[in-house]
């Protein structure tokens, strides 16, 4: 039926509430009467930023949270943050390169093939962690890689690069460990989280030497 004014309305009258479907990200579900189909464009990238804000808070910054609840919310998963990750990182170790664009392709290449290869090997070592959940969470514990390969790509000093690239590393590898390692069974735990390190360390080492 249409609203005053004549604009129509947003009712879905056939199908159940949007409060009874599942969400599609760690944030809140809208709420029954929101409408997003005349937003301004504007209006839908602030907030979508506001979501994978939220997201990232939740997944690379565990500290003070329960890892309980964060591995239940692990269940509305989004591919929109972990690719901006992905590609952010891939623009920071290529910058400045002589082969920008082979270097571009390269960390793309790993950081996206290797998601997947970690995600089907957790998967087939018995993981309690759906496919998409785990690129998920993969590709936002890229964030603190990122900051580590900015700072490593505008900052000279051989000692700040070490240090920034280190401490991205461990903080990657701190937030995804817990969540990947407590997916599968106790005595498979190992066969996951190794080739998790690797990633990031190839990812961390790529950034030192590039320049």
């Amino acid at each position: 039926a249409p609203r005053e004014g004549g604009r129509p309305s947003c009712a879905r009258p056939h199908h159940p509430p949007l409060s009874s479907q599942p969400p599609t990200g760690f944030g809140p579900a809208a709420t029954p009467d929101a409408c997003t189909l005349d937003e301004p464009v504007t209006a839908t990238i602030a907030r979508d930023a506001r979501r994978i804000a939220s997201n990232l808070l939740l997944v690379a910054l565990p500290a003070g949270r329960d890892r309980g609840s964060q591995a239940a919310a692990l269940k509305n998963w989004d591919l929109w943050g972990p690719m901006a990750f992905t590609l952010a990182l891939a623009l920071a170790l290529s910058a400045g390169a002589p082969s920008a664009g082979a270097v571009f392709s390269l960390v793309f290449g790993l950081c996206a093939g290797g998601a997947v290869v970690l995600t089907a090997n957790v998967v087939l070592l018995g993981g309690n962690i759906g496919f998409f959940q785990s690129l998920c969470l993969l590709g936002y514990c890229l964030f603190p890689l990122d900051v580590g390969a900015v700072v490593a790509a505008f900052v000279p000093l051989l000692p700040v690069k070490w240090a920034a690239v280190g401490v991205g590393f461990a903080w990657a590898c701190w937030a995804a460990v817990p969540f990947v390692g407590g997916s599968v069974p106790p005595a498979r735990r190992a066969l996951a989280v190794y080739p998790l390190v690797l990633l990031y360390a190839t990812m961390a080492w790529l950034a030192l030497v590039k320049g």
